[in-house]
Order: C-alpha cells, then structure tokens, then sequence
C-alpha cells in the first residue's frame, strides 16, 4: 500500500507540475529513487525505478482513476514549485497528508508526509524522491 500511494503521488505531482505555469517537467525514460520511512519499521526501504512519462499520460483525471479512494486537494503552484494535500479512505479508516515536488527540466525531487491511525497507534509514512531524465522512451 505505501509503494502505491508513493508511486500515485510521484505521478499526481508530475501531472499537477506539467499543467502549472512556469513548472518544466521534460517527457522521457526517469529513474525515480523513493526512499520511504515508516515510524514502525526500524530502517527506510529505498526503491529505484525507472519510468516512462509521456504528456498525454499525465492527466490527474487519467491518474487518479487508479488510485482507490484516494483524494488531492489544496493544490498551489509557484515557479519550479508545487504543493499539495492528500486524503486516502480504506478499510474503515483515512490517511492524509501533505507533499511537495520541485522540478527544473530534467530532474525532480519531492517529498509526502502521511498521518493514519492504525488500531489505536499513530502511523507515519515519510516518502522522499529524486529523479532525473534519463533518455527518451522506447
């Protein structure tokens, strides 16, 4: 489940930057590293994966349609910058958090902070991400 909502918010916050003015996200093959800490697991689990992001793929309607029951609102933009807020609904409870994505052509980094309570405990997910164009896509 955190894999997802990571990958989902990398892409939500690159279809939100490609529409913004002022924001440059360039198309192509990304290698994406998402570092994700838990509050109840001892070390953060490091994930590299590479992705092909085409303009026409990048459509928060077209995203969000995969992401459950996921939500995204108080979207803000400024220069190379963007920021949002995220509620995701299941199995009885909710998720929400907050995110940040920074790009300057050819490289981007982010991050996402989610809060949820799991039977009576706090649960923290910090996501962290960096990425660089890599190529064109095949």
């Amino acid at each position: 489940m955190p894999n997802r909502l990571t990958l989902t918010a990398i892409l939500l916050s690159l279809a939100f930057t490609t529409q913004a003015e002022g924001i440059k996200l360039t198309p192509g093959k990304w290698q994406i590293q998402i570092t994700s800490s838990m509050s109840m697991m001892p070390q953060p689990i490091i994930k590299k994966l590479e992705e092909c992001i085409k303009a026409d793929q990048l459509s928060p309607e077209e995203l969000m349609k995969n992401s459950g029951t996921c939500s995204v609102s108080d979207v803000k933009s400024s220069g190379s910058q963007i920021s949002w807020k995220m509620v995701c609904k299941h199995h009885g409870g909710e998720m929400a958090g907050t995110g940040q994505f920074k790009s300057a052509g050819s490289k981007m980094n982010g991050s996402m902070e989610l809060a949820m309570d799991l039977n009576g405990q706090a649960l923290t997910i910090l996501n962290k991400w960096d990425g660089q164009r890599i190529g064109d896509c095949k």
